[in-house]
């Protein structure tokens, strides 16, 4: 028999216990065993009018999406999951959602639903309309479908984030440090990013046990050569774009959050600020409707316990330790250098560099947007970008050899 007839030849009761025996937990950044889920799922239900439904998706926060995979690889799993839920829960409504932009998926997951009464929505999971439902994730859901299949396993699923992207999915076994899971470098490591949080170098020895929270499954590693403001900086921009903006704290929370951090890259930061975000951000974990806002500051407040050298270097020195932060920067002509061959001139994106043949090439810094690609360009390495002084230069076109300093 398949995993929905073995699990309906017993009785409601008795597949919460199994799956109570089992330790199967709620994935994702609502970790908790599934039985106690479902059982206050069932005593919220009262308090609303419409019926039960089970319903199953990513969390609303996950933008990096490598458990989406587990809707192709474990496909089988997680329809028989939703429907031994539904089963357990006495109903037979049903929702899969899958993120927006995933069509084509959304498409062969309702050809391969057909029959089962699951509808498939290609959507974020809209909190307030599931009310008195039951929200769960769908490696959840994939467990459950294996567990009265006989084929599961215990761990979690998990993704390294290397060059760029999400890497393949693997499942880790519970006891396993985060430094051991294949992937993972532990050289010249600055901070660990666990699905939404964030901690310095001693994240590596974190262990991954049945109860820990690693949110999207997704592990990112920063070494020195990250700026951890400026990362966060992009993080939060991803945030806003993802939120539905219903929320007041998480619209207003994240948009805060990112102009202090905009503040502090571009060179403009407050001290002061810093009170303010861990406020906002503490705020925002209990004011949100769903993971969004209620996660959505996690990098910041992880950025403020563990990396306050970081901020005092940008707001205070005005420094990016990690030269990622453009208006920290100057980039420059050596006068002594320059050979006026007009290449850099060539591959200014924004024009801002004045020269012809033979003369000294200046740079007007108000325009410069500090790309690097007059650097690449110079075969005399006459362009210097540097933290430090800039040292007397041209104001006007000069002839190459003819510069003195005065």
């Amino acid at each position: 028999m398949g995993a929905l007839e073995n699990a309906k030849a017993m009785s409601q009761e008795a597949v919460i216990e199994k799956i109570k025996a089992a330790g199967l937990r709620e994935y994702g950044v609502y970790n908790q065993p599934l039985d106690e889920k479902w059982a206050a799922d069932l005593e919220d239900q009262k308090n609303w009018e419409q019926p039960m439904k089970v319903v199953a998706a990513l969390n609303n926060n996950d933008t990096d999406r490598a458990l989406l995979a587990l809707l192709n690889t474990q496909r089988e799993d997680v329809i028989a999951g939703m429907q031994i839920t539904a089963y357990a829960l006495d109903t037979d409504k049903m929702e899969l959602y899958v993120p927006e932009g995933e069509s084509e998926l959304r498409s062969q997951l309702a050809a391969d639903v057909a029959g089962t009464g699951i509808q498939v929505f290609e959507a974020m999971v809209n909190v307030r309309e599931c009310r008195g439902g039951s929200i769960n994730h769908i490696a959840a859901m994939a467990a459950v479908g294996q567990l009265f299949a006989d084929s599961y396993e215990a761990g979690a699923w998990m993704s390294v984030y290397q060059n760029g992207e999400c890497g393949e999915l693997q499942k880790v076994a519970y006891g396993t440090a985060i430094k051991d899971i294949p992937g993972v470098s532990a050289q010249d490591v600055k901070g660990v990013l666990v699905g939404s949080a964030l901690y310095d170098a001693s994240g590596l020895d974190l262990v991954v046990e049945a109860d820990t929270n690693i949110g999207n499954g997704v592990i990112k590693v920063f070494t020195n050569a990250d700026c951890i403001i400026d990362q966060q900086e992009k993080l939060l921009m991803t945030e806003r774009r993802n939120g539905c903006g219903r929320c007041t704290f998480c619209r207003e929370g994240l948009g805060q959050l990112y102009l202090h951090t905009k503040e502090i890259t571009d060179g403009k930061g407050k001290n002061d600020a810093l009170a303010m975000m861990e406020e906002i951000g503490n705020a925002m974990t209990f004011s949100c409707q769903c993971s969004v806002g209620q996660n959505g500051a996690d990098f910041v407040l992880g950025s403020l316990k563990y990396f306050a050298g970081e901020y005092n270097e940008h707001i205070k020195k005005r420094n990016c330790p990690a030269n990622v932060c453009s208006s920290f920067m100057s980039i420059y002509i050596d006068p002594n250098t320059c050979e006026g061959c007009e290449e850099c001139v060539d591959v200014c994106p924004v024009g801002c560099i004045e020269g012809k043949s033979g003369f000294i090439h200046m740079i007007e810094e108000f325009d410069c947007t500090k790309c690097g690609k007059c650097i690449e360009a110079c075969e005399y390495d006459a362009i210097i970008q540097t933290t430090g002084r800039v040292p007397k230069l041209p104001t006007r076109l000069t002839k190459c050899g003819k510069f003195k300093k005065r």
